[in-house]
């Protein structure tokens, strides 16, 4: 089983002198059947007095302070060591056609999972914008079987939007992103999980970390990872599959899975507010081969 060495560094930095600060942290990667964390260091400084952490409503580990020292800068970092296996290969000719989803869902709804019910609607982050339901329509009907389905939508998305870290950010709407046909990966997975949901599939919001290998001869760039974001979807009779329409794949070993949601807002890495001035915010993200477990 490949592991990784994870570091996760968040650095604000005030234009004035900020008295308080309220944070939660969504930054310790999952313990799941195709992953484990083995290790993980939350190191803040300043120092808050009332560090806890807690397990969310939807089974992440969070962690929440509040720092009530005068500051102009605050620094956060992570380090993890993380077991990654690779997840079953899905079987798209084994899975329901298109058409069948929503009685399926509606079945397992009311008879095993009602949690299923709130990936099945808008949140926050991801309104069901019509034309995103038209955007999924182009991509088979309802005989496809739905992972076939969900794939031939991923490799539309990869056609027609372009990865472009300039153009949105995180107040950016999702049917700006739709009309402009530019993003990011928490875009694109927004604008995935809008599709999927309506055609009936409960789907899922994923946060989490991607190892990029450098192109051959050339040495693997410092901080050049980042975070990243995907999608999972219920298919009724084969459960929870991971994919990520930014890279067009189902999610393999190199898919280090942070935390679950309906959107950003319910796992968004850092989060909070400061009783001060503005600030400047700086992320780097570092993933790194250990070695095998």
């Amino acid at each position: 089983m490949p592991r990784y060495h994870v570091t996760h560094r968040t650095h604000f930095r005030h234009g004035a002198t900020a008295t308080t600060a309220w944070q939660s942290l969504h930054l310790q990667p999952r313990h799941e059947a195709a992953q484990h964390c083995d290790s993980f260091e939350l190191e803040i400084s300043p120092h808050p007095g009332d560090l806890a952490a807690r397990i969310d409503f939807f089974g992440n580990k969070q962690h929440v302070f509040t720092l009530r020292e005068p500051h102009r800068d605050l620094a956060i970092t992570s380090r993890s060591l993380v077991r990654r296996d690779e997840p079953p290969a899905p079987m798209p000719g084994l899975t329901p056609a298109l058409g069948e989803i929503r009685p399926l869902v509606a079945r397992v709804v009311a008879t095993e999972d009602f949690t299923l019910e709130q990936f099945r609607h808008a949140s926050p982050r991801v309104p069901l914008l019509p034309e995103a339901r038209a955007l999924a329509a182009g991509a088979g009907g309802d005989d496809t079987p739905v992972l076939a389905w969900l794939a031939a939508l991923g490799a539309q998305f990869k056609v027609e939007f372009t990865f472009d870290p300039e153009a949105t950010d995180i107040t950016t709407p999702l049917a700006e992103v739709l009309a402009h046909r530019h993003g990011v990966c928490q875009d694109f997975a927004h604008l995935f999980v809008s599709c999927l949901r309506q055609h009936g599939l409960p789907a899922a919001y994923v946060s989490g970390y991607l190892l990029t290998e450098p192109p051959p001869g050339q040495p693997r760039l410092e901080g050049a990872d980042a975070t990243h974001a995907w999608i999972s979807a219920f298919i009724p009779g084969t459960g929870w599959i991971d994919y990520d329409p930014t890279n067009a794949c189902f999610v393999g070993t190199g898919h280090i899975v942070v935390a679950r949601g309906r959107d950003y807002s319910d796992v968004s890495p850092v989060k909070g507010v400061f009783n001060g001035g503005t600030h400047t915010l700086t992320t780097e993200v570092t993933v790194e081969p250990a070695g095998e477990s």
